[in-house]
């Protein structure tokens, strides 16, 4: 199955994105690794909801979707499909997700990470390893608990810890598989999708793509139901080349048309 969508890219309007992403800059290197369906998906922390976190100051939903005629020109080019979605935030305080259903509508769809643990994870919850897992798990399953669920797309790299300052790949067999099942049941339930992140192998060989760590987790959620999408999480153009093997990772996780979300398709 050949992978042409990227449903996880960030532009210069993500305070963590480089000056260089551009949405001309994003989608052009986009096609260079034969992405035609592209889904632009900036930070984006509600202002209904007031008190963002320092990390998302300003980055609200007025900005996000500022890049709304940008998004309608690129969609007249005729060679990519533009999608405009956020990425939106685990809000640890309210044990539940920094975007309201009025916000959510205004998006073509909505992704959460429960793995930004470099940001709304205590400090001393790092230590020992097995804490750190159980607060991911914890925080999906208040993403799927959340009164916002409903408006939920999908999962961003899940389990995959950001920023960790040890081996993130540690934390994964830390999580029962009977959890894993558990929680996956209920993410297909509720038809929110899992993304397949891309973003650990910008210099990953074939075979280390094909033997990721990732693939028993993900197998799991096959086994569930659950639906995916693939994310490069480019933050400048240069972080496609994590697609060079994308077709290679959905092969090993032996996916089918069928087992995409229906915006990747």
């Amino acid at each position: 199955m050949k992978i042409t969508h990227d449903l996880h890219v960030h532009t210069n309007l993500s305070l963590c994105a480089k000056p260089e992403a551009t949405l001309t800059n994003q989608i052009e290197a986009a096609l260079s690794y034969g992405i035609t369906t592209l889904g632009i998906t900036n930070h984006c922390w509600d202002e209904r909801l007031g008190d963002a976190k320092d990390f998302y100051g300003g980055q609200n939903t007025a900005r996000v979707l500022s890049l709304r005629d940008e998004v309608e020109a690129a969609r007249r080019r005729g060679d990519v499909r533009v999608l405009l979605g956020c990425e939106t935030e685990y809000d640890y305080a309210r044990r539940g997700v920094a975007l309201t259903e009025e916000a959510a509508e205004l998006f073509d769809y909505v992704i959460v990470p429960q793995s930004h643990t470099h940001m709304t994870m205590p400090r001393e919850l790092y230590e020992p390893h097995q804490r750190h897992a159980d607060f991911m798990l914890q925080a999906f399953w208040d993403i799927l608990n959340s009164p916002v669920a409903r408006r939920i797309t999908a999962i961003a790299h899940p389990f995959s810890a950001v920023c960790c300052p040890y081996d993130k790949f540690l934390l994964l067999p830390l999580i029962p598989d009977d959890e894993y099942r558990r929680l996956f049941d209920r993410t297909a339930e509720l038809g929110i999708a899992l993304e397949v992140s891309m973003c650990s192998f910008k210099t990953a060989s074939e075979e280390q793509v094909r033997n990721s760590p990732f693939l028993p987790m993900l197998s799991i959620a096959k086994e569930c139901g659950c639906r995916f999408f693939f994310g490069s999480d480019a933050h400048h153009p240069d972080q496609f080349c994590c697609y060079r093997f994308v077709d290679a990772m959905a092969e090993a996780l032996g996916l089918t048309e069928e087992d995409l979300l229906p915006l990747a398709r």
